[in-house]
């Protein structure tokens, strides 16, 4: 009886301080996994834009009082040149994927080319000379978007006004003509942006616009009875980077 006490006292001995050892470890405090923010598009935004723009072929047709004009007498242009401006609109994030808006923007644009075929007509050797410039552009356009986080992708469309020079040379100079006109067409494209911070969003932007056509007439300058008019066509293509803030 003696041994058996004995044992269960040696045994109650050694376990304890391994016992009181284990009480007294306690797991480290659950720390719950950081929130991700999700990205809000809602809200209004304002920002600036600079790119480059191309424009389709002018593809001229001459009309006269008195002269007859075969196709390719005056020379088809192809614009192209800088444009830079900025813009404002507001975003509403339907759901978590969908975002539809509305967007302004005006750019000074330097779009331009200008061009000289030679007319021959017997003996006789002379220019048909013309240009078109594009001075500005701007478009208000309804914007809807897929967003993925902190990235937009988005189409566009609206209308587009902008304001265009030409100028029309015939017979070196015997008939000479030039007229400012702004003028209203339509605009369509698409893009992508991306939040870098809660406020500030930069993206890429692709822009199609067509303004229709513009006429430039010149009235001779021996008897002022004879005219002689272009139509050229106002359309083309921009890329641009864009950076906004949103409030």
């Amino acid at each position: 009886m003696r041994k058996v006490l004995g044992l269960v006292g040696a045994t109650l001995l050694f376990a304890g301080p391994a016992l009181a050892a284990d009480l007294g470890t306690r797991p480290p405090p659950y720390k719950a996994p950081a929130l991700m923010l999700v990205f809000s598009w809602t809200g209004w935004y304002i920002g600036g834009n600079i790119g480059y723009g191309w424009g389709e072929s002018t593809s001229p047709t001459a009309t006269s009082n008195l002269f007859i004009f075969d196709p390719g007498t005056f020379p088809s242009l192809s614009p192209k040149g800088f444009i830079g401006g900025g813009q404002i609109g507001y975003n509403w994030q339907v759901n978590p994927n969908w975002v539809v808006g509305l967007e302004a923007d005006f750019q000074g644009a330097d779009i331009k080319a200008s061009g000289t075929n030679l007319v021959t007509n017997g003996l006789i050797v002379s220019n048909a000379s013309l240009s078109e410039k594009l001075d500005f552009l701007g478009t208000g356009r309804v914007r809807l978007g897929y967003a993925a986080g902190n990235w937009l992708f988005y189409g566009s469309g609206g209308v587009a006004y902008g304001n265009v020079k030409s100028t029309i040379n015939f017979l070196d100079g015997i008939f000479a003509g030039s007229r400012s006109e702004t003028r209203v067409g339509w605009a369509a494209g698409g893009g992508v942006n991306y939040a870098l911070t809660p406020n500030w969003i930069v993206g890429v932007d692709y822009l199609h616009y067509d303004l229709g056509h513009t006429s430039v007439t010149a009235v001779d300058n021996v008897v002022g009875l004879v005219t002689v008019t272009a139509s050229q066509n106002v359309a083309g293509d921009i890329v641009r980077g864009v950076i906004n803030y949103k409030f």
